[in-house]
């Protein structure tokens, strides 16, 4: 598993690699803790609004996509951070397994012939949120009324994730630092 660059806002886990982070994160989301509620609360939320939201992003990606001749898809990207492993393993969901073979500038394993064969709400944050211009350009020309739905539907799952990330912070700050 590559090391993430980007680190959570505790010292001690923010340097943690990522093998690690996912162990101790598991046992995190494994114990009883009357804490979890709103962790497990949060990200199933989010998993919903991001369901909802894949067919607009769906319908743009399918039309983009197909005639472009560069790839935004790259191994590089798939890796899964700190964040995308607290909300995977608190859905009591397991990530895809990478394959060895390729680079990172590789065109991603998991993009198979009619885009990402993982579904969005188990991709990492930055592959379900990445607009190319493109993208943006073609989703900004779609109904006013349906992309501001779009819109709002982003900030509310970007509070969600934030709540669900503070949740996480808050109960292990309560409880030992791992070893």
């Amino acid at each position: 598993m590559k090391n993430s660059k980007k680190a959570l806002k505790i010292d001690y886990l923010k340097d943690m690699d990522l093998g690690n982070f996912r162990s101790y994160t598991e046992a995190v989301c494994n114990s009883n803790s009357n804490d979890l509620y709103r962790i497990r609360k949060r990200a199933r939320e989010l998993f919903q609004f991001i369901k909802m939201a894949d067919p607009f992003i769906q319908k743009h990606t399918e039309a983009v996509c197909a005639v472009c001749t560069g790839v935004c898809c790259m191994n590089k990207h798939a890796y899964y951070e700190h964040e995308d492993i607290i909300y995977i393993l608190s859905l009591g969901l397991e990530t895809p397994v990478f394959g060895n073979s390729g680079v990172d500038s590789d065109p991603c394993q998991f993009m198979g012939s009619h885009g990402c064969t993982v579904s969005r709400p188990l991709r990492p944050y930055r592959c379900t949120w990445f607009f190319c211009t493109p993208l943006l350009a073609s989703m900004h020309n779609d109904s006013a009324v349906v992309y501001r739905k779009f819109i709002g539907s982003l900030e509310e799952m970007t509070r969600k994730r934030k709540d669900m990330l503070n949740a996480f912070i808050e109960l292990v700050q309560k409880n030992k630092q791992p070893t």
